[in-house]
């Protein structure tokens, strides 16, 4: 996928909150955190939309692997 919504990242991010635990740290898990970082830009810049070249390789990892097992369900 070359773009992502502001939906696949919410999407995504409740995905992980839902299969990992957080961290003693941290309120989320690992991955729903990378994405949060992605969501929060997003509302602050009101993007509706991020193209996934500007994204981090573990950001790219975290929603592809969410949206991919979704569709399974």
């Amino acid at each position: 996928m070359n773009e992502y919504t502001i939906t696949d990242i919410e999407n995504a991010i409740n995905y992980w909150r839902s299969r990992q635990a957080a961290t003693d740290d941290f309120a989320v898990c690992p991955r729903a955190r990378v994405l949060a970082d992605v969501y929060g830009a997003m509302i602050y810049h009101q993007r509706e939309r991020v193209d996934a070249r500007n994204l981090t390789a573990e950001q790219n990892e975290a929603i592809g692997l969410a949206l991919a097992q979704k569709e399974l369900f």
